[in-house]
C-alpha cells in the first residue's frame, strides 16, 4: 500500500503518494502483540517521546481510522525536492 517515507524530527513514516497529497500514516506496531503479524495501533504519547510535534499528534487522533495525516500538495510545486536548498541573488 505505502510507496513513500516522510520524515519528521528524523524519524521515518510510511506514505502512500496520491495525485495532489501524500497520506502518512502515524501508527506503530503494538508493543503488547506478540503474534507474528502485531497489529498497527495509534500511540500519542511514545509519538511525543519520539518529537512529533503536539499538533501532528493531535490532527492523527482526530482522524478516523486514527493515526493518519493526510498532507495536501500546495499549488505549483511539481518538481521533488533535492535535498538543498538554493537561493538566488538579485544584482
Amino acid at each position: 500500500m505505502y510507496d513513500r517515507v516522510v520524515t519528521i524530527n528524523n524519524t521515518h513514516w510510511p506514505a502512500y503518494r496520491k495525485p495532489g497529497a501524500t497520506l502518512v500514516d502515524l501508527r506503530m506496531f503494538d508493543p503488547n502483540d506478540r503474534s507474528s503479524e502485531p497489529r498497527l495501533v495509534f500511540r500519542p504519547d511514545k509519538l511525543g517521546e519520539l518529537g512529533i510535534p503536539a499538533a501532528l499528534i493531535e490532527a492523527a487522533a482526530k482522524s478516523d481510522p486514527q493515526g493518519f495525516l493526510l498532507f495536501d500538495d500546495l499549488p505549483n510545486q511539481t518538481e521533488p525536492a533535492t535535498g538543498q536548498a538554493t537561493t538566488k541573488q538579485s544584482t
